[in-house]
């Protein structure tokens, strides 16, 4: 066991705050080598304080007494230490506790000031201990145990629970399945006695190497141990908890309801953030109910303008946001019952008919929704009708009007969100169903096509509910698309970008 001299020298302690909230304070520890690390020049250990939240600061000062206390119990922990103050903005004065061997560093670049390089500035240093609100460790041995036991198991990251036994809950270990391409995580829950698990509920200690921390794209993003959690499940991770033992708690720093409730608030903008940052729109929680952190009814669609019939998110190597594929469900549903209601003729079309065929709802990776109609129909459909001459905002806020791109109907999501099915007419001639010249996409299929197929109309499972289909959808899919287009998907502009074997990964299949 190294000495407390040998444990307190090079110390160096790391803070920062924002305008909103103050933020985790780092503390990272280097000791010198003894019969616990025969094998290693060095080892670190560094220690994340997750201190006092404010959220409005213009009028909620900040509470330095905590912040003091804070300090205090890590130079009586260790006594020798360098301070680094780590700040986003530059605009809270020092405590007094810090002044003493303290730099300032400040994360927020500007004009004439880059970031410091956290990669560089913690490079030196081995491990890494994160602690919630109001953790306390009693003695340097603590630390020296979570070091031993994190080389001792076969896991990344390593948590303690933090609190006496009736003060805090259990930890929960938690299975995390993260879907990148569907920008979905599922969070499932495991065993009780399971040790090794994707991540951890409750209040936990954390400890990982530094080279791990780094290793991750998003090191200090929090929740600390939600975003370790889905940042490790997407590398492979694994989180051992250690049974054996507990850290202290402090003094109860949210005391009272409106602290409490401004905790709380701050949780969630740091949950939406995170999910932002990597990019996850859809969390379905262990019991089954879904979070969104996409778009909606009130705010614009997740992607821009689609150029080329490839939307910008296939060159991110992913597919349709769930909250998007929601919208368009949502929207097709109404155009259905819209046009159910007054008695038009109409079916499903191009890539909306293939995903009904395929797996009973919109392709993943498909921006819209087809519909065609009998041209003769229209005039039954106030909604359609109205919309040749003027944009129309019917009582549910769905948006009616005519494409720019010729004589067929759009409908939107609302005037924020542009999510839209897109209503192609035609008209029976000599057998066939017309287009006239009316209208065109550019896409593969949009073609003429004999009315027997619609006579009569089927039906086939879509986005949630029964919706109009051709009559031999194989037939009239090939007759549009070519043989084996059901079997054999393909991304909206092959000459663009192929499917490669995303299909499969995503487990899609035919429905017969």
């Amino acid at each position: 066991m190294p000495s407390e001299r040998s444990f307190r020298k090079g110390l160096v302690f790391l803070s920062y705050w924002t305008k909103i909230f103050i933020v985790p304070m780092i503390l990272l520890i280097d000791f010198k080598r003894d019969h616990l690390f025969k094998n290693i020049e060095s080892a670190v250990v560094g220690i994340a304080l997750d201190i006092y939240h404010i959220l409005h600061c213009e009028f909620t000062f900040c509470d330095i007494n905590v912040i003091n206390n804070k300090v205090k119990f890590l130079q009586n922990l260790i006594r020798s230490c360098q301070i680094l103050d780590m700040k986003a903005f530059e605009i809270y004065p020092l405590p007094s506790a810090c002044k003493t061997s303290t730099s300032v560093l400040v994360l927020q670049p500007d004009l004439l000031r880059q970031p410091p390089d956290l990669r560089i500035l913690l490079k030196p240093y081995r491990y890494t201990l994160l602690l919630p609100d109001g953790a306390r460790c009693s003695s340097p041995a603590q630390l020296l145990d979570l070091v031993e036991f994190l080389n001792s198991v076969d896991s990344t990251v390593v948590a303690v629970g933090v609190g006496g036994e009736g003060g805090s809950s259990p930890l929960t270990c938690h299975h995390y399945k993260l879907d990148v391409a569907a920008w979905t995580l599922i969070k499932a829950p495991v065993p009780d006695a399971t040790e090794a698990c994707d991540a951890v509920s409750g209040r936990a200690a954390m400890m990982l190497t530094t080279m791990h921390l780094l290793q991750i794209t998003q090191s200090l993003l929090r929740p600390l141990p939600l975003s370790l959690g889905i940042q490790g499940a997407a590398r492979g991770w694994k989180v051992h908890i250690e049974r054996g033992g507990r850290l202290g708690e402090g003094r109860q720093l949210y005391d009272n309801q409106h602290l409490q409730w401004k905790r709380e608030s701050a949780e969630e903008e740091r949950r939406k953030i995170l999910f932002s940052a990597l990019g996850i729109k859809k969390v379905v929680e262990a019991g089954g109910k879904v979070q969104w952190y996409g778009c909606n009814k009130s705010t614009p669609r997740c992607f821009p303008s689609v150029v080329g019939d490839t939307p910008e998110y296939l060159y991110r190597g992913r597919w349709t946001p769930p909250c998007c594929l929601e919208g368009l469900r949502i929207v097709a549903r109404h155009v259905f019952e819209v046009l159910r209601g007054c008695r038009a003729r109409w079916w499903l079309e191009g890539g909306s008919l293939l995903g009904a065929v395929r797996h009973g709802d919109i392709i993943p990776w498909d921006y819209d929704v087809d519909i065609g109609i009998y041209a003769t129909d229209i005039d039954r459909c106030p909604q359609v009708k109205s919309s040749r001459w003027q944009t129309l905002e019917d009582t549910q806020g769905f948006v009616w009007q005519k494409a720019t791109e010729g004589n067929f109907y759009r409908v939107h999501y609302s005037a924020a969100n542009h999510l839209h099915v897109d209503i192609f007419p035609f008209s029976p001639h000599g057998g066939m169903m017309m287009r006239n010249g009316a209208w065109s996409t550019g896409h593969q299929q949009d073609v003429d096509f004999p009315e027997h197929y619609l006579r009569p109309l089927s039906s086939i499972t879509f986005a949630g509910v029964l919706a109009s289909a051709p009559n031999n959808v194989r037939d009239f899919l090939e007759f549009k698309f070519g043989s084996g287009s059901i079997e054999n998907p393909q991304y909206p502009n092959p000459d663009i970008m192929h499917l490669k074997c995303m299909f499969h990964k995503h487990n899609i299949s035919v429905l017969t």
